[in-house]
């Protein structure tokens, strides 16, 4: 029962660690994606204010 337990939660660790750098990536690309977006709508906006 016991070695059961801790062979479930071995697997579930090792899940968790393959699932990590994906989601990870996944989080950092849609930061670096969102934030050029978001610095060119600034700078448009501000442009267009000014001229």
């Amino acid at each position: 029962m016991l070695a059961k337990f801790f062979n479930d939660e071995k697997l579930t660790f090792a899940t968790n660690s393959a699932n990590l750098p994906t989601s990870w990536l996944q989080a950092r690309r849609d930061l670096f994606g969102s934030f050029p977006s978001i610095f060119h709508l600034k700078f448009r906006m501000q442009f267009t204010c000014f001229y």
